[in-house]
């Protein structure tokens, strides 16, 4: 007689098994180029078994981000004796979830306006109480100011926590914790910081955008801004010729090969200006102070005018092909690279982890603060910006350069 053998039962996990699953898989390849068969060889089961539990990717990714929102949301909630120990508690969580960050700015495009809303309004009421806990502590601020340095800690959160990996996780900590510190208690925000209703009003109309007159850089121009906007997988060729004054779809295709092309374009040019203002930064510099000050002032500007690149930069790069994506993170890890020397020379104290982890969380306080539209209200926000970054670089505030 031949022995039964025994019911596999599905373990009682299995949908958060599923989640994490899905929000590595995000992480490392980015949301159009996974597919449920990719998530499901990940946990070890059918691509069937995947639907008992979400009806698609995008329902997925819902989860994953709801997932990393309310995993984050302990540290803000606890009893503490003053703001440091609740910065604190939330560097050391961060650290334990170091790849959330990720998901949020890259991967929340991909959802629909209502769930974006929904998950951007969940967010904001996990972080509150370190909102409340920093305005009591700094009564002097207005409501925006407290805004700006919020935002500030947070993008110090998010980025040491994603490239701590080469430094000691008790060293990232504590450095993770004392640089929020000294930006929640910065002092250098300008006394009339926030405009009249007027000026916010002026500053909140879309600026005119002039089309270049080659048709080459028209096309590039706008396709920058809607990849920006909508993301990449949104944008169709047909879009972009519709934007760039009316060209016909397939005439796209005499100044690019393609989709792709037009971004790995976009991105190359933007840090081929980087690293064309971080030579003269280097050029005209006496010592690493004044050098990384330079590159720091160019980053800024780049950040504000250029915000569509920058945010493409950012996000997008997952979506080009890998043969032509090697050429773009080259050119990212020589900016890099040629900033950490700076602050390596600035800094000698540091080790070299930790001064390109310094260089990634002064390049994303710096993007942060630039393209969040809430804070164009404030009239010398260039300057804060600057300002905030020279802290994070640990640069003195009379470094000579221009603002």
């Amino acid at each position: 007689m031949t022995e039964a053998r025994p019911r596999s039962t599905r373990p009682r996990d299995r949908k958060q098994q599923i989640v994490a699953a899905a929000s590595e898989q995000f992480r490392a390849s980015g949301f159009h180029n996974v597919g449920i068969s990719d998530i499901a060889e990940a946990v070890g089961i059918s691509g069937p078994a995947v639907y008992r539990h979400f009806r698609g990717k995008q329902e997925l990714l819902h989860a994953t981000l709801v997932d990393a929102i309310d995993k984050n949301t302990q540290p803000f909630q606890g009893e503490y004796g003053d703001l440091r120990e609740m910065l604190d508690a939330v560097a050391g969580a961060m650290l334990e979830r170091r790849h959330t960050g990720v998901l949020w700015e890259r991967e929340l495009a991909h959802l629909p306006p209502e769930q974006r809303q929904e998950l951007r309004t969940r967010y904001i009421a996990t972080i509150e109480p370190l909102r409340t806990a920093m305005a009591a502590a700094r009564p002097d601020l207005t409501a925006g100011g407290v805004e700006l340095l919020l935002r500030a800690v947070i993008a110090v959160f998010a980025t040491m926590s994603q490239h701590a990996g080469k430094v000691e996780p008790a060293r990232a900590r504590r450095l993770m914790t004392d640089l929020a510190v000294v930006l929640s208690e910065f002092r250098g925000l300008t006394a009339d910081a926030d405009a009249d209703a007027a000026e916010a009003r002026r500053r909140s109309v879309p600026r005119g955008r002039l089309l270049p007159v080659s048709r080459r850089e028209a096309v590039l121009a706008v396709a920058t801004r809607l990849f920006a906007e909508r993301g990449y997988e949104a944008v169709g060729m047909e879009d972009i010729a519709a934007a760039a004054g009316g060209m016909a779809g397939p005439s796209l295709y005499h100044h690019f090969a393609g989709k792709s092309a037009i971004l790995v374009a976009a991105l190359t040019r933007c840090l081929e200006a980087m690293l064309f203002d971080l030579s003269a930064a280097l050029e005209y510099a006496e010592e690493p102070g004044q050098a990384l000050d330079g590159a720091l002032h160019s980053f800024v500007r780049i950040s504000i005018q250029h915000g569509d690149a920058m945010r493409a930069l950012l996000h997008e790069i997952v979506n080009v092909p890998a043969e032509e994506r090697q050429s773009v993170r080259r050119m990212q890890h020589d900016y890099v690279t040629e900033w950490t020397a700076l602050v390596s020379g600035h800094r000698p104290e540091l080790s070299s982890a930790e001064a390109e982890l310094l260089t990634h969380t002064a390049h994303t306080v710096v993007t942060t603060l630039s393209q969040g539209d809430e804070l164009w209200t404030r009239r010398a926000l260039r300057r804060e910006i600057v300002a905030l970054g020279r802290t994070v670089l640990g640069l003195p505030a009379d470094v000579p350069a221009e603002d």
